[in-house]
């Protein structure tokens, strides 16, 4: 489903990918473990072309998603994304962070977006929470409700940069791995 060929990464002062190579199969669930500054998030943030790899390639799903004129667009929407640091909106309540995507880029509709924006944060404990803003939350809360926000997408993969830092031990447990 993902080969990563030959992947670098190079900033003015560091490089933190070089001749980065692996290939994910559908199924995989992979671990990258490493100190601070090592580059997990920035091969996570690679993989879906939020940073422009400075050479090698991504293949998703059979298609180059970093040769000239692929559609990243169609791949980030099979591609999900759990943020180190949450990336809710502000002026939205926690549903309508749940709703806003499926309902523009799947096209569903509203009362679609809400039921199933409803049904995931219940199973994430936080159905609660559903008309609260992003502000109103703890940062264990915050974290469940991105989880949730990128299930509503119905991804074929999910990268997840440090998904359980912000939360509890019960709930550490509810998401292994």
């Amino acid at each position: 489903m993902i080969e990563i060929r030959n992947l670098k990464k190079a900033y003015d002062s560091t490089t933190p990918l070089k001749d980065v190579s692996l290939t994910i199969r559908d199924g995989d669930v992979i671990s990258v473990i490493g100190p601070s500054g090592t580059g997990k998030s920035t091969l996570i943030r690679c993989i879906n072309l939020l940073e422009k790899p400075t050479a090698g390639q991504v293949i998703f799903n059979g298609e180059d998603i970093t040769a000239k004129g692929a559609d990243i667009r169609k791949a980030r929407q099979k591609m999900g994304m759990v943020f180190q640091s949450f990336n809710l909106f502000g002026h939205l309540t926690v549903i309508e962070n749940l709703m806003l995507a499926p309902m523009d880029l799947l096209k569903m509709s509203r009362q679609d977006a809400y039921n199933k924006g409803m049904e995931l944060l219940k199973r994430v404990g936080v159905a609660d929470k559903a008309l609260s803003y992003p502000d109103e939350l703890s940062g264990g809360q915050k974290q469940r409700v991105a989880i949730a926000r990128t299930l509503c997408m119905d991804p074929e993969v999910i990268l997840l940069d440090e998904p359980t830092s912000a939360l509890d031990p019960t709930m550490v447990a509810f998401y292994p791995g």
